[in-house]
């Protein structure tokens, strides 16, 4: 006797439907971690995969920065936590990374280039972060205040 499409095996369409996505629950803070890790990956294997040097300063420096950079965001982004905690020597980083590129106009602590894009990015990246770090501090006060917690039972 055939088996009728009930009786079968669930269809691997319903299993996956079934699961939560974990896309969905993401923070922004996460979000960020996540794209700007992406891409400093890309950009720093780019640039070494090119032959960047490591005299100093040289594209291999910055090369190495922005790929240890986007393994700590690509850590980081899998928690909210873990989201929040990373960006916080980020954002630390580039906000001196700007302000040190901008002093020398050439190069940051003698070894990272600072060319046109980089003082309108580093700015933008500490600036974001920074942004999420204070909404995220914000969002933890307001729960942790009771802002939407269930009022206790006093029937007990």
């Amino acid at each position: 006797m055939p088996s009728t499409p009930s009786q079968s095996a669930p269809s691997s369409v319903g299993r996956f439907a079934a699961r939560p996505s974990r896309q969905r629950g993401r923070t922004a803070a996460q979000w960020f971690c996540l794209i700007v890790g992406v891409l400093l990956a890309l950009r720093g294997a780019q640039q070494l995969i090119a032959g960047a040097h490591f005299s100093t300063p040289g594209e291999g420096w910055r090369a190495s920065q922005q790929l240890l950079t986007a393994l700590l965001l690509l850590l980081g982004q899998r928690t909210e936590r873990g989201a929040r905690l990373v960006l916080i020597p980020f954002a630390l980083f580039y906000a001196v990374l700007a302000i040190v590129g901008d002093i020398d106009g050439r190069e940051a602590f003698g070894l990272l280039p600072v060319d046109t894009r980089d003082k309108f990015i580093h700015p933008l990246y500490a600036v974001l972060s920074l942004l999420l770090l204070a909404a995220g501090w914000r969002g933890n006060r307001e729960r942790d205040a009771g802002f939407g917690a269930r009022e206790p039972d006093s029937t007990s």
